[in-house]
């Protein structure tokens, strides 16, 4: 988490955050994540926010995680902020699109991606 700027921290930060706010009444990333319940998913948020603004070494699973929950919190109005991101967030969506991309450049892997979701989840290769 070190390698990201000011605002980046500071989307990442909203992002989490949402979850305990905007976003807390949705159900898919806790079953997706593979929490038992939400209590436990609130906990990991939790302790991811508190690492990421602490700009601790994270695993690749858990910078996959990070990098999953500020696109479901930006981008899905289904199950994440969505439209009230802006609520949560020091950012216009304009600018939050374009800190996004950048964060998905820096954060992704496909390991990361792949410790996610059960192995059964994906296709054969």
């Amino acid at each position: 988490m070190s390698k990201l700027t000011p605002r980046e921290h500071d989307f990442v930060d909203a992002a989490l955050a949402s979850w305990t706010g905007v976003s807390h009444g949705a159900p898919i990333p806790v079953r997706a994540l593979g929490f038992f319940d939400r209590r436990q998913f609130n906990e990991e948020v939790g302790r991811l926010r508190h690492a990421v603004s602490n700009q601790a070494t994270l695993t690749e699973t858990e910078t996959a995680r990070v990098l999953f929950l500020s696109e479901l919190a930006f981008g899905s109005d289904l199950f994440g902020a969505g439209v009230e991101f802006q609520l949560v967030s020091p950012m216009r969506d304009a600018e939050a699109i374009t800190i996004l991309r950048s964060l998905q450049r820096k954060l992704f892997t496909r390991a990361g991606a792949e410790a996610l979701f059960k192995p059964e989840l994906y296709s054969p290769e």
